[in-house]
C-alpha cells in the first residue's frame, strides 16, 4: 500500500510527504525527482528541449514505475494526476489524497523558483496557479479517495 498525494505545485506535497515516510518509515518518492534524475535534466530544461508532451511520457512512465512500490510515500507532479492513465496505475496500489490549498497560497510558495516552468501563458505566478487551480480542482477531487484542506492551514 502506497500514499499518493497531489496537488497544486506549491501546495506542500513534498515537504508532507517526507514528513509522513518518516513519520511511518517508509521510503519517499518525488516523482518529478524521479524524473529529473532518470533524464539528467531539469524539468524546466526538458520542456525547453522536448516540449510538455515529451515530460507527460516520462511522467506517465514515472507514475506505472512507483506505482508498483509498497510502503511508500509519493509526490506527485502538480499535472500527473490529470492523465486518468496515472491514476489508474496509483491507485492499484495506494490512497490518493489531494492536498486542497489556496492558490494564492501555493503562489508565494513557488514564487522564487527559477526551475518550474511556465504551465500557462499567464504573466504572474499567482494568474497561473489560480488558472490551473480553474482546470484541475475538479480532476483533482474525482481522483482523491480523500481531501486534505489545507486552505487555512500555516506552515
Amino acid at each position: 500500500m502506497n500514499i499518493v498525494l497531489t496537488g497544486l505545485r506549491g501546495s506542500g506535497k513534498t515537504k508532507i510527504g517526507m514528513l509522513i515516510s518518516l513519520h511511518l518509515g517508509w521510503n519517499f518518492v518525488d516523482t518529478d525527482k524521479e524524473i529529473e534524475q532518470e533524464e539528467g535534466k531539469t524539468i524546466k530544461e526538458m520542456v525547453e528541449l522536448n516540449g510538455w508532451e515529451y515530460f507527460r511520457e516520462k511522467e506517465q512512465a514515472v507514475a506505472e514505475k512507483t506505482a508498483k512500490l509498497d510502503k511508500t510515500v509519493i509526490s506527485t507532479g502538480g499535472g500527473l494526476i490529470v492523465d486518468k492513465k496515472n491514476e489508474e496505475f496509483l491507485k492499484k496500489n495506494g490512497k490518493i489524497i489531494y492536498l486542497h490549498e489556496k492558490p494564492e497560497i501555493c503562489a508565494q510558495h513557488i514564487a522564487n523558483s527559477k526551475n518550474r516552468p511556465p504551465l500557462t501563458d499567464k504573466t504572474s505566478t499567482e494568474e497561473e496557479m489560480k488558472h490551473l487551480y480553474e482546470q484541475r480542482n475538479n480532476r483533482y477531487r474525482e481522483s482523491a479517495d480523500i481531501v486534505f484542506n489545507r486552505t487555512d492551514s500555516k506552515e
